[in-house]
């Protein structure tokens, strides 16, 4: 059983984003799991950066607390640190005829909450600080969730997402019904 403590409210609300075969180029893969009649994955990008932006960056932006203004080309190209708002991983689905159901990029700044399958769905989480949007994907498609109200908590257990919220439903189990999320209380 996974357990995600949440600090504010998530909603599954996940969009997911265009990503091109030059974004993907240069990544390597960090996971894999099963997605029903596919496979999800988690990969890690490298900046693609030209050192004329990096320069510039270094002079505008913060830097990590190691590095100075000299050393930042150097670390940054060495893939010490990436700034802000660039691509860091990837969230690839696909179908088992290597079609994509879906992608999700987590830009520097912003981390992974979940990825994992439940049933024949994946959950992801990506969000930063207090904030998180979530998405469960399957091989038909992102999966419409039901108005869940306020979330605080999201575990998965076995083929089934257990949801506590504040709202009238304080314990609900989502269960991958079609192209919907069923609500099974």
């Amino acid at each position: 059983m996974m357990l995600l403590a949440l600090l504010a409210a998530i909603a599954f609300d996940l969009q997911p984003a265009r990503v091109t075969q030059a974004e993907r180029e240069g990544c390597l893969v960090d996971e894999t799991i099963p997605l029903g009649g596919g496979t999800a994955q988690k990969l890690s990008c490298p900046s693609r950066l030209d050192q004329k932006t990096v320069q510039s960056k270094c002079r505008r932006e913060a830097l990590p607390e190691d590095v100075t203004v000299e050393q930042c080309p150097v670390e940054h190209a060495r893939g010490h640190f990436l700034f802000r708002g660039e691509l860091k991983e990837l969230i690839l689905a696909r179908r088992k005829d290597g079609s994509r159901v879906a992608a999700f990029k987590v830009l520097e700044g912003e981390q992974i909450a979940a990825f994992q399958h439940f049933g024949e769905a994946v959950l992801v989480g990506i969000g930063s600080g207090t904030s998180y949007h979530y998405a469960v994907v399957s091989t038909r498609g992102i999966l419409k969730a039901p108005d869940l109200g306020e979330i605080r908590d999201v575990s998965v257990v076995g083929p089934r997402l257990r949801v506590t919220g504040n709202g009238r439903a304080t314990l609900l189990e989502v269960v991958p019904d079609k192209r919907e999320l069923r609500v099974a209380r």
